[in-house]
């Protein structure tokens, strides 16, 4: 649980995509210096589906979907309600800087679903790249985040087919 309860809580939505080359999708955060997956702030119009799947096209160039089942007999067209999918994970994790605040992060296993050139933008990043397993080993990445992609990498169903 996060030790201070008076800062700001933000939620944001990330993604881990697999390719089927067994490589995960990794960006290189300037302020941080460290390789992370492609995310951000979930918008107010946005459910955290629709973030994940923008921010990774926006800071990618890649389209993507979210590997899942989600339970479509839940949903009720007549009352506008539907079935988000569930986060792979949620970590509330404490950013520092001008104004400390946590971020609620809902990561989700992703996969490709159209091909493009990676793109990534030079203001915010230093670089994009696919990488393997044993690769992310020697990568400057956070301890958890590193811990986060082995278990991601060693579970069967990363880069299955999203279906409903």
């Amino acid at each position: 649980m996060n030790k201070n309860k008076d800062l700001e809580k933000h939620f944001t939505a990330s993604a881990i995509v697999i390719n089927n080359e067994r490589k995960v999708l990794l960006v290189y955060h300037k302020k941080l210096n460290v390789w992370l997956y492609p995310g951000g702030h979930i918008e107010p119009y946005e459910t955290p589906d629709e973030t994940v799947i923008r921010e990774v096209k926006e800071e990618t160039g890649l389209d993507v979907e979210i590997v899942g089942k989600t339970d479509s007999s839940l949903s009720d067209s007549k009352k506008d309600v539907s079935v988000l999918h569930n986060p792979y994970v949620i970590l509330c994790e404490r950013i520092l800087g001008v104004k400390e605040h946590y971020h609620i992060d809902m990561i989700y296993k992703c996969t490709i679903i159209r091909e493009s050139k990676l793109r990534y933008d030079k203001r915010e990043s230093n670089g994009i790249g696919f990488f393997s397993q044993s690769e992310i080993q020697d990568l400057p990445l956070f301890p958890n985040f590193r811990n986060l992609i082995n278990k991601a990498f060693n579970e069967n169903e990363i880069g299955a087919t999203n279906s409903n």
